[in-house]
């Protein structure tokens, strides 16, 4: 941390003196603690060495738990079987000596991570050593060393009082010791949030997830909440403490993070928990984020208070405040760290601008979101700095810093910046959107922002806000979602309404209240249960009704790592009511790419009863049987009926149980057969025979139905089609409603 060299000097001489007069342990660790501190601070990349372009803990850094691992990532390409038990990485403890532990390859075939057996002691000063390595071809690969030192005051320190605001909003208590209630929506629990939801125009597709907090709760208990835009309930689950970031991921599970267990836990789409994740390294988990990769990892954050001798830092400071770093975590699915950046290699402490820096406890930091950006590396939001900061995952170097005291772009038409924000996101159009609570603003006021963010010439333009009216001012959480439809969704966090809904031209589409009191960290819109985008083809393309085909085919492909078999076969459907032939259900790979399609066919008769002439943009739906849904649409032509000249699907409502049918016209075969009885068939929806019958052609080629089905019962409301039978002519669709 770069500071004065009066300072740097000053604690180095106290820290050096008091070792020669055998200080107590506790405070020579806190001296040289602070003693690091007023050093100057490493490179751009403090993790990397000669030949190695990452490596973690960061030579010569402080503070690591005991429970550390080690990670080392060589510059070029090296051949696992260089890989050796105990010689590839050595570590050496000053007051534990040496470390066993497990040595083994990442995923990514380039990082080499070693997990000691045994934690190391809280003071002492660590040595890894790193060689034998060699390139695929043969060649040596440099060998490598540094330090790293374990802090010396444990692991267990706790804030002597909140840092701000949002601590106090978001602490939580001990586990109650009881398993979360069962999910319920027929009834509602006494103490469970009334919302209301106002809809003034078309909101996006899927529910809102919020996990309510209440203020002046003593239980701080929480409920997961996936409500409609009505505010109606689809899904609830009380929790035994507070519960943050509810929401949906990529891969389809929901994650949520539950403080009474110290974790974030994920739901299948039937809302079993099927998994955790915590921090690795002995660090606490903190409750602003979990991300899941596509590879299976989660990026995940921990708060990480140090005592520091904050007198050597600014003046004023006391000699030993709680100082409150920054953790981001990179974990893989054996649950070991393979990625780790720390505020304390990369900040100052007084980069912080409006933290208190003489107060007992100073979080100067205080990151709330994890974003990956387009080209791997990472997008942290830091609170504390009013800052985004971009991070290489290959380096663990700084990239660039926007917002704060340490901004490197110019902002271009927003003089006023943003501050103490929240949901930092790359959009796919490379803008970055943001929640910008506005704590620094005169007088504050909260809006949702997205910049164009000029990486070469280092500019900031911004290219859309939406501030509410009247104005709402969240001090605390807020969140800000880009939907598919173009839609944003806001989450208001700490203030009312708890969400809105704004379109591009930022009209109200749609808004949610919570009571007084209630409050939700982050809002998010996802489509539950989640729903699987499929690739389908339809057969044919162009439906001439006329034409005598029988059935509409579809080839259903799933994406890559979704299991086609555990698909329901009876909850598939065309347009959302017509369900194929059961019978003629078949998996194949019709592409040759490796995944099956599942193929399928519809009755054209039904087809018909659902398309309009022209071109239809047709969706086929269905259920997993996890749990989940699927949806892919493709594209239909229907072409109008050569036979009469007259729109196919032609319908006619009967209210008296009597329709009559035109048939054919006075000049038609029909009409010129009125003395002879024709056999006509209707159908249902689902293309199956409902009715068989005889009739003799009236006036003008009509015939009539009078509404039942085999056996003389009366038919149920709804669609049917008549047609002559095994005739090819178009179908005529009515509908029965009594």
């Amino acid at each position: 941390m770069l500071v004065s060299p009066w300072l740097a000097g000053h604690a180095t001489r106290v820290a050096t003196r008091l070792r020669n007069r055998a200080a107590p342990p506790v405070l020579a660790g806190l001296l040289a603690l602070s003693a690091s501190i007023a050093s100057p601070t490493h490179a751009n990349s403090p993790h990397s060495l000669p030949g190695y372009s990452y490596v973690s803990p960061a030579p010569g850094s402080r503070y690591h738990k005991p429970e550390t691992n080690v990670i080392v990532r060589p510059d070029g390409e090296f051949d696992p079987r260089s890989l050796v038990a105990g010689q590839t990485v050595r570590l050496t403890g000053d007051l534990t000596g040496s470390h066993a532990g497990t040595l083994r390859m990442a995923e990514d075939g380039r990082t080499i991570l070693f997990r000691p057996h045994a934690p190391f002691l809280g003071g002492e000063n660590v040595t890894c050593r790193v060689s034998g390595l060699h390139s695929p071809k043969g060649d040596s690969l440099p060998a490598a060393e540094f330090t790293f030192s374990i802090s010396g005051l444990g692991t267990k320190l706790s804030l002597t009082s909140p840092p701000d605001e949002e601590a106090v909003l978001f602490s939580s208590v001990a586990s109650l010791g009881a398993a979360a209630l069962p999910t319920a929506t027929d009834s509602l629990p006494l103490d469970f949030p009334a919302m209301r939801g106002d809809i003034y125009g078309t909101p996006s597709l899927g529910d809102l997830f919020l996990a309510s907090i209440r203020f002046g709760d003593p239980a701080n208990r929480s409920y997961l909440i996936i409500a409609r835009d009505d505010g109606t309930p689809a899904f609830y689950r009380r929790l035994n403490g507070r519960g943050l970031d509810f929401k949906m991921q990529p891969d389809g599970r929901t994650t949520y993070f539950d403080a009474a267990a110290g974790c974030f836990y994920a739901m299948d789409a039937r809302a079993a928990l099927v998994d955790s994740f915590r921090c690795g390294n002995g660090y606490v988990t903190d409750a602003h984020e979990l991300l899941l990769l596509p590879n299976g990892h989660a990026l995940l954050m921990a708060y990480d208070p140090q005592l520091v001798n904050m007198s050597a830092v600014v003046p004023g400071g006391l000699p030993q405040a709680t100082v409150t770093g920054l953790v981001i975590q990179e974990i893989d699915r054996e649950r070991d760290v393979v990625f780790q950046w720390r505020s304390w290699d990369h900040f100052q402490i007084t980069d912080a601008t409006r933290t208190r820096l003489t107060a007992p406890s100073v979080d100067y930091v205080h990151g709330n979101s994890i974003d990956v950006d387009q080209d791997g590396a990472l997008l942290i939001s830091s609170r504390h700095l009013d800052e985004v900061t971009k991070i290489s995952r290959e380096t663990g170097a700084i990239v660039w810093r926007f917002g704060g005291k340490n901004n490197q772009f110019a902002f271009v038409n927003d003089p006023e910046r943003f501050s103490a924000q929240h949901d930092a996101r790359r959009q796919e159009s490379g803008a970055i959107t943001l929640f910008d609570n506005g704590n620094a603003r005169v007088p504050p006021a909260s809006r949702a922002v997205e910049y164009r963010l000029d990486e070469t010439a280092m500019t900031a333009t911004l290219v859309w806000e939406f501030r509410r009216t009247p104005s709402v001012f969240a001090f605390a959480a807020g969140s800000m979602q880009r939907l598919p439809s173009g839609n944003t969704l806001i989450g208001w966090g700490s203030a009312s309404p708890a969400v809105t809904e704004v379109a591009p031209d930022g009209s109200v589409v749609s808004e949610l209240w919570l009571p007084e009191g209630v409050v939700s960290y982050r809002a998010r819109r996802h489509e539950w249960p989640p729903v699987r985008e499929a690739a389908v083809t339809l057969q044919p393309r162009s439906l001439n009704p006329d034409g005598g085909t029988r059935w509409v085919s579809a080839a259903v492909e799933m994406p890559e790592g979704v299991d086609a078999s555990l698909i329901d076969a009876a909850s598939i459907l065309f347009e959302g009511s017509l369900r194929p032939d059961q019978d003629a259900m078949q998996l194949a790979d019709v592409n040759q790419n490796g995944r099956p399609d599942l193929l399928v066919r519809f009755d054209v008769m039904g087809a018909l009863a659902l398309l309009s002439p022209g071109v239809n943009r047709v969706a086929i739906t269905g259920d997993f049987t996890n749990g989940e849904r699927f949806r892919g649409t493709a594209e239909m032509t229907l072409l109008r009926g050569q036979r009469g000249g007259s729109t196919p699907g032609g319908s006619l409502v009967t209210e008296n149980l009597a329709a009559r049918l035109p048939i054919g016209g006075s000049g038609s075969a029909a009409g010129r057969a009125a003395n002879r009885a024709i056999a006509l068939e209707a159908f249902d929806v689902q293309g199956r025979l409902v009715h068989r019958w005889r009739a003799v052609p009236g006036d003008r080629g009509h015939v009539e139905w009078d509404g039942t089905g085999t056996g003389g019962k009366a038919l149920s409301n709804g669609v049917y089609f008549v047609r002559r039978a095994a005739s090819g002519d178009r179908a005529w669709k009515v509908v029965i409603a009594r």
